[in-house]
């Protein structure tokens, strides 16, 4: 059995390439070996069933989510730390860490900023549950402050219409299949796998 993920996280699919490290920033980076580590530990649980559940490290569980999408290796990582708590879980960066054709995509929000800028976006999982996790853009913040919903539905149009399957809300809701018995739940800088008994 394969399990499929189906998955399109707009602004984390521009993330994909090699980026210079941002280690002043707290958090999880994004590595090829985080992508091992979270498979091993997605198979375990949700495959194999040799593990009745297992926790991964946010930063590992995004570099997984990156790989199931087909992005390259990572050079080494992305420039981009991950931190997670019970509610939500933060992917903060600077706009000089997006190559340059993403940047050039996500103009409507970042076109009038300083390269070394840092944004935060802020993605809740609503649903965990009954064969589907429910991940949600909730706001991109620049020095603090929310970039209006009317910028962001702009620059997430054309990854909207490149995956309409998979994304909902104007591209800010997507989703990832899990077995329909699977179960996750976010922790600080983590993520708990299991799987619930069949009724």
């Amino acid at each position: 059995m394969t399990l499929r993920w189906t998955w399109a996280v707009p602004l984390i699919v521009a993330m994909a390439a090699p980026a210079r490290g941002q280690d002043s920033l707290p958090g999880s980076r994004i590595t090829n070996a985080g992508v091992v580590r979270a498979t091993a530990a997605t198979d375990s649980v949700f495959i194999a069933h040799t593990h009745a559940a297992d926790t991964v490290n946010i930063g590992d569980f995004t570099a997984f989510l990156l790989a199931q999408i087909g992005a390259p290796p990572f050079a080494d990582s992305l420039g981009f730390k991950v931190t997670s708590d019970t509610q939500r879980v933060r992917i903060a960066g600077r706009i000089m860490d997006f190559p340059a054709s993403s940047r050039a995509e996500l103009g409507p929000i970042f076109a009038f900023l300083d390269s070394t800028t840092v944004f935060v976006a802020e993605v809740s999982m609503p649903q965990a549950d009954s064969g589907i996790l429910v991940f949600r853009l909730e706001r991109l913040l620049v020095h603090g402050f929310a970039i209006p919903d009317l910028l962001v539905l702009a620059a997430l149009e054309k990854y909207r219409s490149q995956y309409p399957k998979m994304l909902a809300a104007g591209g800010k809701e997507f989703h990832a299949a899990i077995p329909r018995e699977g179960r996750a739940t976010l922790i600080p800088n983590a993520i708990v796998l299991w799987m619930a008994p069949k009724p």
